[in-house]
């Protein structure tokens, strides 16, 4: 049972530093008759599969470990088997995994390693079909925004994965991206092309800008939770080497479900089956199998020390890189820090001299898993992906707090927690709250939002649609509910007295069971008797008595029909406000009728059943 739990301990550590999710993007047309601008899609960090070229010629698989890997792995430690320590065949196992990606010392590659592909005909979606790789592209295939959703809409041959040795700097990775574009625009026939980016991508698309924009071969570029200045999280993976390696499991879980899709409570069943017990030190493992296994191994990349955030970048260069051979590593991963970084606002500014639209996506609301508290998506902090100054422990800004910018516009969220008014580019960044990292297409707002910014030219700055306002809440299925006001799409209610308040239940498989509504704060009443039963896709629509001008919160609490046994409850930071800067709408809802005794038979079944189950469980 041990080997179990700590095997599960070594592989949520491999997902963690070793996180790979990779994006869409398409954009309007530019002068080619065909009526489509060709789409560059960048990955994040691991996406791309790299191919390891022996010396013999022969070629296998270096990352990720595929079945291959881990039968080779599996059959060249078995013989070391031992019960009586079962975890050194765990370790060597592990080792033998993260081998093939060995860096050496200077930030070069230990071995000849490649991208499984890398010629513009192969990476469009026209030729991933024809050689049958659509696996060796994330999210292909799915019901979102992928390439072959975009293929068809623009054509399979203006569809572009660019693949990368992720390892590498950004700054040798805009090289490589430079020499791409200009193979894509001579494949095509087109004089610019789109680019959308995720994750550690934006590192190398922000430096190709800052290298080539006056190219102008670039129309929109969409950044999608980008880590433009780094991130806490790889920051604390290089955690000083007297600390533990400390993450948030239940964090870690609930990102999970949002990679898989699902809608289980994962964190739960570990809980009733009993996988992690009390005593299990699992930050220790984690520690262990950072510092002693993987660090060795794989952290000499260029790539991983630019998402070091700014202000650790000192410390953990003087604890993990000032060994002898480092200096050229530590060179290749400055020109980024003395390149676009030095000043990514100019950066930008001078992107749209030459005809460059940015847009930035981030997400907030969520903790990072690890140790550091930061509003992120989890894995990127919202700071450092837009800009923004945030609440230091994600508690609301004191009711006297000014923004730091004076731009003419409301740039304070609802919840009073982010000020996007110092941001990069605060006139094009829109900010999702509750949205874990590289989730973007899976919540149909933030969707609508990506194909909006790529399809239309409606979107002219953050605060010219009513749909899609600056500050958003997520509605992706794993959210459960979603609330917002029908004046503004968002959780501002325009001028107090009476508003709107939508609560949908987005869930695609659950019946949600709305209990109580109750407002702190700004003080609200709400007209309607709960308890109310919402199936997947209805909302209901309460009239507020919002009153002042002020702050508040929403809680909501609920039940779902595949969970009957625990009650859950979401609280949501809303402003009331005459200095709204965004569109308003006069689109109105309609309200659940005829739901309260319904809804109140169901919570009278489901507690008897409750109460029945708690009986069972006891004896």
């Amino acid at each position: 049972m041990k080997t179990t739990k700590a095997i599960i301990s070594f592989v949520l550590s491999l997902i963690m530093v070793f996180s790979s999710i990779a994006v869409v993007g398409v954009s309007a047309a530019d002068g080619c008759d065909c009526g489509h601008t060709p789409m560059v899609m960048v990955s994040g960090f691991g996406a791309t599969t790299l191919i390891k070229v022996n010396d013999d010629g022969s070629e296998e698989v270096a990352f990720p470990f595929d079945a291959s890997c881990i039968t080779k792995a599996v059959t060249g430690n078995i013989s070391s088997f031992n019960t009586e320590a079962p975890l050194d065949f765990v370790k060597a196992l592990l080792v033998d995994l993260i081998e093939p990606i060995r860096m050496n010392p200077d930030g070069t590659s230990y071995y000849n390693l490649r991208p499984v592909y890398e010629t513009v005909e192969d990476t469009s979606l026209e030729g991933f079909k024809k050689n049958d790789a659509l696996k060796y592209v994330p999210y292909t295939g799915s019901d979102f925004l992928d390439m072959e959703r975009i293929g068809k809409r623009i054509g399979d041959d203006h569809v572009f994965n660019f693949m990368y040795d992720w390892r590498l700097s950004g700054d040798m990775i805009a090289d490589l991206l430079d020499e791409y574009i200009e193979d894509v625009l001579e494949y095509t026939g087109h004089d610019r092309v789109d680019i959308y980016c995720l994750s550690q991508g934006s590192v190398a698309v922000a430096q190709y800008v800052y290298k080539y924009a006056d190219k102008a071969q670039v129309e929109d570029l969409v950044f999608d939770n980008p880590i433009v200045e780094g991130s806490n999280f790889v920051s604390d993976l290089l955690a000083p080497a007297d600390e533990v390696i400390r993450l948030d499991f239940e964090s870690i879980l609930d990102l999970l479900e949002g990679i898989l899709h699902i809608e289980t409570d994962i964190s739960e069943i570990i809980n009733v089956l009993g996988m992690i017990p009390s005593d299990f030190d699992v930050h220790g493992v984690i520690d262990y199998a950072a510092k002693d296994l993987i660090y060795p191994i794989a952290k000499d990349s260029p790539a991983y020390i630019e998402m070091i955030i700014p202000s650790e970048y000192d410390r953990v260069i003087a604890e993990y890189y000032s060994n002898p051979g480092n200096e050229a590593l530590v060179a290749e991963a400055d020109k980024v820090r003395n390149g676009y970084m030095a000043d990514v606002r100019g950066t930008f500014e001078m992107a749209a001299e030459y005809g460059i639209e940015i847009s930035i996506i981030s997400h907030t609301g969520i903790d990072l898993v690890t140790a550091t508290n930061a509003l992120s998506d989890g894995i990127v902090d919202l700071s450092t992906s837009c800009g923004a100054y945030c609440s230091a422990d994600g508690t609301p800004f004191a009711s006297d707090y000014v923004q730091k910018v004076d731009n003419g516009k409301n740039c304070i969220s609802p919840d009073r927690t982010v000020d996007i008014s110092c941001g990069y580019i605060p006139e094009r960044t829109w900010i999702i709250d509750g949205l874990w990292h590289g989730m973007i297409e899976w919540a149909p707002n933030s969707l609508e939002l990506l194909e909006t910014l790529f399809y239309t030219d409606t979107l002219t700055d953050a605060w010219s649609s009513a749909r899609f306002p600056q500050f958003m809440q997520s509605n992706d299925s794993n959210s459960d509910i979603y609330m917002y006001f029908t004046s503004t799409n968002s959780l501002y209610e325009v001028k107090g007295g009476k508003g709107q308040l939508v609560i949908e239940n987005v869930s695609k498989e659950n019946d949600v069971l709305i209990d109580t509504v109750t407002f702190e704060g700004v003080s609200g009443v709400v007209d309607i008797a709960v308890p109310v039963n919402l199936r997947p896709g209805e909302k209901m629509t309460l009239t507020v008595e919002t009153g002042k001008n002020g702050y508040g919160t929403i809680t909501v609490t609920y039940i779902e029909s595949d969970n009957y046994i625990n009650t859950k409850t979401k609280t949501e930071g809303f402003s009331v406000t005459d200095n709204y800067s965004g569109k308003l709408t006069n689109a109105t809802e309609t309200s659940v009728a005829g739901n309260g005794i319904f809804a109140l038979v169901i919570r009278i079944i489901l507690t008897i059943a409750n109460l029945l189950r708690n009986l069972v469980f006891k004896q």
